[in-house]
C-alpha cells in the first residue's frame, strides 16, 4: 500500500480524551456457538467468506486433488480383486508341413477367457492401500488448509475495502477541513488581516491534503482488485463497516491455550503427519519386490484350424503360477532407498510445518493482545486531538494561536484518526489469522463447502494427537514493559533554580479542599462531553483554584458496578481527562493538573440502586496549596 507521509506535530498542548463510552452500557457477552457468533458478524462478511471457500480456484483445485487422491485409492484396491480378459482372434493361415509338401491354406478363428486372481503380490497390495489412504488424507487436510487460507483471505480482503473506504472518508474530511481554513486565510488576507506567508503556508498543507485524498483512493482501488481476484467478483459500492470491539468466536484467553487448542488442530501440521504416514508405508511397498508373486489362472479357449489341427478345439486350462525375480539390476534395493530418502524428507518437512505454524499461531496472538492493548491509547491519542484541534480553532479565531498551530494540530488529529482506524482494523484481522493457524476460522464463521466429508468420513483412523506428539511447543513469552519502574528509574530532570527570596515567616499550610462533581451534571448519558451545564460547574471550580495558592490540583474519575473493571477503568480516566482539559483551556497549567480513573473501586454509595450508582459516578477535585505535598 502506499503510505502517507507522517506530519510532525509542533503543537505544545497536550489535550485529554473525551469519549462516547459509558458504564451503563456492558460489552456483549461472547457467542455460545459458531453460529451465534457469525451472526453478530456483518452478514456481507459471511456471506463474501462462503463464496470464496466454494468458488475460489485454488480451494476448488484442492478438491478435485482431494477426489483424485480418493480414485487413486481404489485403483490400488483392485489389486484383491481377480483380473477377466476376453481375446478374440481371426486371420488366414498359410501351412507347408512338411517342407516339400503342397501350401495348405486356412481361416482359422480362436477366442479365449482368462480370469486372474492374485494369491501372493509380496504384501503390495496392502501397503499400497494403505500408503493410498494415509496420501488421501494428506489430501484432505491440504484442502482444509487452502479453505482457512482463502477464509482469511476473504476477511482480510473484505475488512481492507471497508478499512480503506473510512479512509477515504477521513481523507476527505482532512481535505474539507485545508480547504475551509485556507478559504478563511485568503479572506483574513484580502482584508489585511493576516500576512500573504499564511496564504502560502495554508496553500501547501491543502496540496498535501489532496496528495493523501488522491492516495486513500488508490489504496481503495487496490484492495478492491484484491477483494475481486479472492472472491470473483467486484467488491459492492458499500460495505457495512467493522465494528470497533467485534469479536470472534473461539479466540483463546491465553497463548498456551492458542497452542494446545491450535497445534493438533492445524491442517498444515495434520497434512505433514499424514504426508509422513504415507511415505512410511511407502517403503513396504518397495519391499514386496523382494518377495515372489503368486497368481492362480483359470483360462478356456476355443478355436478352429489353429496349432496344425483342422477343425474346432477346446481348451480348459486351470494353474498356479509363481514368479520371483532373481536378479533386476539393483533396481529393486534403489526404489527402497528412494523411499527411505523421502521418508526422511517428509520428517523433515513435518517439523518445518510445525515450526512454522508455532511462529504465525504466536505472533498472530499476540497482535490480538497487543492491538486491543494499543486501540485504548491511540483512542485516547485521538480523542485528546480532536478536543486540542476544536480549543486551537477558537484560539486562533481571537488571534491566540498561530496558523501553523491550527494546521499542525489538523494534520496530527488526520494522522491520529488513521492510525486508530487502522489498529482496529489490523486487531480485527489479527484474530482472524490466529483462528486460520489453528483451523478454526471457517467454524467460527459457521462456513464450510457443502459436499466437504468430515475427518471420519474421509478415512482418519486416529483421533486427535496430543500437541507433545505431534508439534511440541513452548509457550512464547508476552514481552511486558514495567512502565512505573521505567519511569522511577529515569534520571530527575533539573528544575532551574528560582531567584534566592528573603525569607519569610512559614505560613501553616493549607488543608487540601474536595471537592466532588457528578457525573451526571457534567456528561450527557453514554457521553464524556461536558455539557453546557457542566461548563457551569467547571467555571465555579476554576474560579476556587484560581482564588487559590495551586500547587496541584488532582481529578480523580470514579463510576458505578456496571461493566468490567477495564471498562470503567477507562471511562473514569476519560472523564477526568475531560475536566483537566478544561480547566487547562480555562488558563489552569497543565502540569499542575493531574488526573486518575479508579473505576468502580471507591463507590460511596450502594450500587443496588440507581439512587447509588448515580452517586458513585463522579469526579472527585482535590486542590493542594503550595506548602503541602501532594499525595496520591
Amino acid at each position: 500500500m502506499k503510505t502517507i507521509p507522517m506530519i510532525t506535530a509542533v503543537a505544545a498542548a497536550v489535550m485529554v480524551l473525551v469519549t462516547p463510552v459509558h458504564a451503563q452500557t456492558p460489552a456483549p457477552a461472547p457467542a455460545s456457538a459458531p453460529a451465534a457468533q457469525a451472526a453478530a458478524l456483518p452478514p456481507a462478511l459471511v456471506e463474501a467468506v462462503k463464496s470464496a471457500i466454494v468458488n475460489n480456484p485454488e480451494v476448488q483445485a484442492r478438491w478435485h486433488a482431494f477426489t483424485a487422491a480418493d480414485a487413486q485409492k481404489d485403483v490400488a484396491a483392485a489389486g484383491w480383486r481377480p483380473s477377466v480378459d476376453l481375446s478374440y482372434g481371426i486371420g488366414r493361415e498359410h501351412r507347408v508341413d512338411p517342407p516339400g509338401t503342397p501350401e495348405q491354406r486356412f481361416n482359422r478363428s480362436a477366442a479365449s477367457l482368462t480370469l486372474t486372481q492374485t494369491l501372493f503380490d509380496g504384501f503390495f497390495t496392502p501397503s499400497e492401500v494403505q500408503r493410498l489412504s494415509y496420501a488421501k488424507l494428506t489430501r484432505y487436510y491440504e484442502l482444509l488448509e487452502a479453505a482457512e487460507n482463502i477464509a482469511l483471505e476473504a476477511v482480510r480482503a473484505y475488512a481492507d475495502v471497508a478499512r480503506y473506504s473510512a479512509l477515504v472518508q477521513e481523507a476527505k474530511a482532512n481535505y474539507v477541513e485545508h480547504k475551509l481554513t485556507a478559504q478563511q486565510i485568503e479572506e483574513r488576507v484580502k482584508a489585511g488581516v493576516s500576512r500573504r506567508v499564511d496564504m502560502d503556508q495554508a496553500t501547501g498543507r491543502l496540496a498535501l491534503a489532496e496528495s493523501n485524498l488522491l492516495t486513500e483512493i488508490s489504496n481503495l482501488h487496490d484492495v478492491s482488485a484484491r477483494y475481486q481476484r479472492i472472491l470473483g467478483v467486484k467488491p459492492p459500492a458499500t460495505l457495512p463497516a467493522i465494528r470497533d470491539g467485534l469479536r470472534f468466536a473461539g479466540v483463546p484467553a491465553s497463548m498456551g491455550e492458542a497452542m494446545r487448542q491450535g497445534l493438533p488442530a492445524s491442517p498444515t501440521i495434520n497434512a505433514a503427519y499424514e504426508n509422513v504416514r504415507a511415505l512410511r508405508q511407502e517403503i513396504d511397498s518397495r519391499k514386496a519386490a523382494y518377495w515372489p508373486r503368486v497368481d492362480f489362472r483359470i483360462r478356456q479357449t476355443w478355436g478352429r484350424d489353429i496349432d496344425n489341427v483342422n477343425g474346432r478345439t477346446r481348451d480348459l486350462t486351470a494353474e498356479i503360477l509363481l514368479n520371483y525375480n532373481l536378479y533386476r539390476g539393483g533396481a529393486d534395493q534403489a526404489r527402497e532407498k528412494q523411499a527411505v530418502e523421502l521418508h526422511k524428507q517428509a520428517r523433515d518437512l513435518q517439523e518445518k510445518a510445525c515450526r512454522d505454524v508455532r511462529q504465525t499461531l504466536a505472533i498472530a496472538y499476540n497482535d490480538v493482545v497487543r492491538l486491543r492493548e494499543q486501540l485504548g491509547y491511540l483512542d485516547q491519542h485521538r480523542l485528546s486531538t480532536e478536543v486540542a484541534r476544536e480549543a486551537y480553532r477558537q484560539q486562533f479565531d481571537i488571534g491566540q494561536r498561530t496558523l501553523l498551530d491550527l494546521l499542525d494540530t489538523q494534520n496530527e488529529y488526520f494522522e491520529a484518526s488513521r492510525a486508530y482506524l487502522n489498529a482496529q482494523y489490523n486487531e480485527f484481522v489479527a484474530q482472524a489469522r490466529t483462528l486460520a493457524s489453528m483451523g478454526k476460522l471457517t467454524a467460527s464463521l459457521g462456513v464450510a463447502r457443502p459436499d466437504q466429508p468430515s475427518a471420519v468420513d474421509a478415512g482418519q483412523d486416529r483421533g486427535e494427537l496430543a500437541p507433545e506428539e505431534l508439534c511440541p511447543f513452548e509457550t512464547p513469552a508476552l514481552f511486558e514493559i514495567d512502565k512505573a519502574k521505567a519511569v522511577a528509574e529515569a534520571p530527575v530532570r533539573a528544575r532551574p533554580a528560582a531567584p534566592a527570596a528573603a525569607p519569610a515567616p512559614a505560613a501553616a499550610p493549607a488543608a487540601p479542599q474536595k471537592i466532588t462533581l457528578q457525573a451526571d451534571a457534567l456528561f450527557d448519558f453514554d457521553k464524556a462531553v461536558i455539557t453546557a451545564q457542566g461548563k457551569t460547574k467547571l467555571d465555579e471550580l476554576v474560579a476556587k483554584i484560581k482564588a487559590s495558592n495551586l500547587d496541584v490540583a488532582i481529578a480523580v474519575g470514579h463510576s458505578d458496578s456496571i461493566g468490567s473493571d477495564a471498562y470503567n477503568d477507562r471511562l473514569s480516566l476519560r472523564r477526568a481527562e475531560a475536566v483537566k482539559a478544561y480547566l487547562v483551556s480555562k488558563g489552569i497549567p497543565a502540569d499542575k493538573v493531574r488526573t486518575e480513573g479508579r473505576g468502580k473501586r471507591e463507590p460511596i454509595a450502594d450500587n443496588a440502586t440507581a439512587e447509588g450508582r448515580a452517586k458513585n459516578r463522579r469526579v472527585d477535585v482535590t486542590i493542594i496549596e503550595t506548602g503541602r505535598p501532594a499525595s496520591r
